[in-house]
């Protein structure tokens, strides 16, 4: 059989990292590896063109794709696309965003919706196509069965045992390998060692994908995949990779023992860091370079609001340390919906204080399935469908002042912040490269593409705008499916109804 797995384009006004970083698809590189002989191919949608061609050439059986919430839309024209080419073509939609709401791509186009990792089903799924088996009789999937409703099969556990994952399949993407890039570093390859997390912050729901459960890699397992990488920058993407002192303490022997010298970018909560500056040093002399930090807010009853166990006092006294090191802090701030111009001031004096340079702003986002949507989901100014905009840049609740005015000073606290080159010099950041280089331009052009967006953000809330972010383009319908398919759907149905509590 052949199984075409697609990452799907960046909508049209989604703001963000996409003009700063592009990373390799991971997911889909994890999923490949777990199926075992049939034909696969990965098209990237972000790099590539020509998915209609690809249908037609490579004459996929099944098609499987993913994303985050703000390519849900992209995700259903995908497998809409996909069923007008061929009825019989089984789609299969993935991610976190399918585990914790599934109920977003319920779409007569969505064969299944897996609810957990792909890596552990997908051979399951493939087999089960295969052999006319039916899909609803494998554990931990999810089926349309009308707008917004789901049907599913019997639960199963998210994985089993992580080091039992195959490696993921890098070489499916190597002709786009010299594209992908994370700020100032490439080649950079992308690596996880860890599923779920430790705490429960009220704004996030990563821990609830698992069901509060962390399934982690050995650090036998992390070395031999190191030894495959030819990459010098490693992008460690574990919500926390410092978290564990016993596992990293024997990682970085391992590293050190193997002679393996490689550049790491990682995550971490900033008491972790205070708490344990040795194994910062350590780090950094086995090739740590920057450390993503959950930094949150300037103030400790925000931080306390979000259920965030750290204090600001962490934060700054973690900053150091990471300084101390000659590791970059790359932070992330959360603006509450209800900052004025006071507000904004203080966040960027935080920022000022504390020598800041790469941070990610993102304006507070109650996502359906965490513990603070039941809060917000009322107040809610943009329309659930609108996936576009539910970026972490746009806000989605309702500001103390006007939304132009908020995005305006978002974007002046980024101006000030990021596009200071006398600011960035005396900062004398680890990771960045001299001034006049083709990755500090393209990091500016990446900027002033985000400063443009940000600067029309208000508009992207207009009626007309948000219709246009709620399409998902031709709507499957009796009039253009094909009858036989129309009969497949009913006997499918049917099938479920029966068979799915």
């Amino acid at each position: 059989m052949k199984i075409l797995l697609i990452r799907p384009p960046v909508p049209k006004f989604t703001i963000g990292l996409k003009n700063i970083m592009l990373c390799e698809p991971l997911e889909l590189e994890y999923v490949a590896a777990g199926i075992k002989g049939h034909e696969i191919r990965i098209l990237d949608l972000i790099l590539e063109k020509g998915l209609s061609k690809c249908l037609v050439e490579f004459k996929p059986d099944i098609v499987g794709t993913s994303c985050y919430i703000t390519g849900v839309n992209e995700v259903i024209k995908i497998c809409r696309q996909v069923k007008m080419w061929n009825p019989y073509c089984t789609t299969v939609v993935g991610g976190v965003q399918a585990s914790k709401v599934p109920q977003d791509f319920s779409d007569s186009s969505v064969d299944c919706i897996v609810l957990g990792d792909g890596t552990s089903i997908i051979q399951e799924i493939v087999t089960a196509v295969q052999y006319k088996i039916p899909l609803n009789s494998i554990p931990g999937l999810a089926f349309p069965c009308s707008n917004d409703e789901v049907c599913f099969s019997d639960p199963r556990n998210y994985m089993f045992n992580a080091d039992l994952l195959p490696l993921p399949r890098r070489d499916l993407t190597k002709q786009l390998r010299s594209k992908y890039y994370y700020l100032f570093h490439q080649p950079v390859a992308l690596m996880k060692t860890t599923w779920g997390c430790w705490y429960r912050c009220n704004f996030c729901y990563t821990w609830q994908i698992t069901s509060g459960n962390i399934y982690s890699r050995s650090p036998e397992s992390i070395i031999e995949e190191l030894k495959q990488i030819d990459c010098n920058d490693i992008y460690i993407v574990d919500d926390i990779f410092l978290i564990n002192p016993s596992r990293l303490f024997k990682l970085a022997e391992l590293i050190s023992t193997n002679n393996i010298k490689k550049n790491y970018l990682v995550y971490s909560r900033a008491d972790f860091i205070v708490s344990h500056p040795e194994i910062v040093k350590e780090w950094a002399e086995i090739g740590l370079k920057a450390v993503f930090i959950g930094l949150e807010a300037s103030t400790d009853p925000e931080l306390n609001s979000m259920n965030k166990e750290c204090t600001v006092d962490f934060n700054r006294k973690s900053i150091e340390i990471l300084r101390q090191n000659n590791i970059d802090t790359y932070g992330s701030l959360i603006p509450q919906p209800d900052y004025d111009v006071k507000d904004w001031d203080r966040l960027y004096d935080f920022i000022e204080k504390n020598n800041l340079y790469y941070v990610n702003i993102s304006p507070l986002t109650p996502m359906p399935g965490t513990d603070i949507w039941d809060q917000y989901k009322d107040k809610i100014i943009v329309s659930r469908k609108a996936h576009s905009l539910w970026d972490f840049s746009h806000s989605v609740l309702p500001t103390k002042i006007t939304l132009k005015k908020y995005y305006r000073l978002l974007l002046k606290t980024y101006t000030k912040t990021c596009l200071n080159i006398r600011r960035a010099n005396k900062l004398s950041l680890r990771t960045r490269p001299p001034i006049f280089s083709y990755r500090y331009l393209r990091l500016w052009l990446g900027a002033v593409k985000i400063f443009i967006q940000f600067f029309s953000a208000h508009k992207h809330h207009r009626q007309k705008n948000i219709i246009i972010a709620e399409s998902r383009d031709i709507e499957l319908t009796n009039a253009n499916m094909p009858q036989n398919n129309l009969k497949l759907k009913k006997l499918i149905r049917e099938l479920d109804v029966g068979r799915i509590s």
